[in-house]
């Protein structure tokens, strides 16, 4: 029988590789969102250098030109409605050319977490039944994960605002459009300088980042331990055991939980199972000391399970038995 220890170092590692996919991720949205920052403040330069530094919020609020509106429908394209109105200040094509910037980086928030979480649902799955069989040297049969059932995942609303994380990003852009343009409203109601409006709207979008990056760290700390949760189900593991990841940052709630045993009929995201709280890096373990059945899977053909060698790795294995 393999040593606690020895389950500990096996999925310590596998979660470690699952959370450094949702980094790197993270580290390319935040090439993103630079990029709409740049490009924000470029939108504002030109406003500035179009209408003077000192433009006040009553001339704001005049109407485009003409040419101005022509432009203005050409550059927002077929983007909103608004387009085709024809009568806009030059304060709502502002807004309107904020808006579009951060709707296109929520887009791209949307589309990355979407397949980032297919593939840790796939991998966290595959992985903890390969790791599990390789431990035991034998196999068992499994139900391979299907579109269906990697889409339930994803939509389920696990957190405690009862939203899915396609909701939150949706619910979190409307709050920084708002925020973004009653900023941009009150820079010309105090009459502030170009340099410090532009540095206030970028100081919220930043902010924003950091919401994204911990949107994008919690949802990937589900998505790893829910496939884990399942893999267990499949395989017959009745207990696990917490553990959390000891350095100076972790919680009071994690150092408190680490290595306590639980059913994995009582699992309860967010009380027992994680993650606990946003950023949470804790995972579980499989607990095996007199609490799993031996079952020996019977291939559905020949009626007989198989041997797992201890040196095939996860590759060679997932093309024999999940490809």
């Amino acid at each position: 029988m393999r040593t606690n220890k020895y389950w500990q170092k096996r999925f310590t590692l596998l979660t470690e590789s699952l959370l450094n996919k949702g980094e790197r991720y993270y580290r390319d949205l935040e090439i993103e969102y630079e990029k709409a920052i740049s490009t924000i403040q470029s939108d504002l330069r030109d406003f500035y250098g179009r209408y003077g530094g000192d433009i006040s919020y009553a001339d704001t609020n005049k109407l485009l030109t003409p040419r101005e509106l022509r432009k203005f429908k050409l550059n927002i394209g077929d983007y909103m409605d608004a387009a085709d109105r024809e009568r806009v200040s030059r304060l709502h094509s502002l807004q309107y050319q904020i808006r579009q910037q951060v709707e296109v980086i929520s887009a791209t928030r949307l589309n990355g977490l979407t397949k980032l979480s297919e593939e840790l649902i796939k991998e966290g799955y595959y992985r903890s039944i390969y790791e599990v069989q390789k431990g035991f040297g034998l196999g068992d049969t499994f139900t391979i994960l299907d579109t269906r059932t990697v889409e339930s995942i994803i939509a389920r609303p696990w957190a405690p605002d009862g939203s899915n994380f396609s909701e939150r990003i949706w619910k979190d852009t409307e709050v920084l459009v708002n925020e973004l343009q009653k900023e941009l409203a009150q820079s010309f109601i105090r009459g502030d300088a170009p340099d410090t409006a532009i540095r206030n709207i970028s100081k919220k979008m930043e902010v924003s980042k950091r919401v994204a990056g911990r949107l994008i760290m919690t949802e990937s700390a589900f998505f790893a331990n829910e496939a884990r949760a399942r893999a267990f189900k499949e395989l017959g593991v009745e207990e696990y055991q917490f553990l959390a990841t000891l350095d100076m940052r972790t919680s009071d709630i994690c150092q408190d939980m680490d290595l306590r045993i639980f059913k994995l009929s009582e699992r309860e995201i967010g009380v027992n199972w994680p993650p606990l709280h946003v950023w949470c890096r804790s995972t579980v373990v499989p607990h095996f000391e007199g609490n799993i059945k031996q079952r020996w899977a019977r291939d559905p053909k020949t009626g007989k399970g198989y041997k797992v060698p201890g040196d095939m790795n996860y590759k060679d294995w997932h093309s024999k038995h999940v490809a």
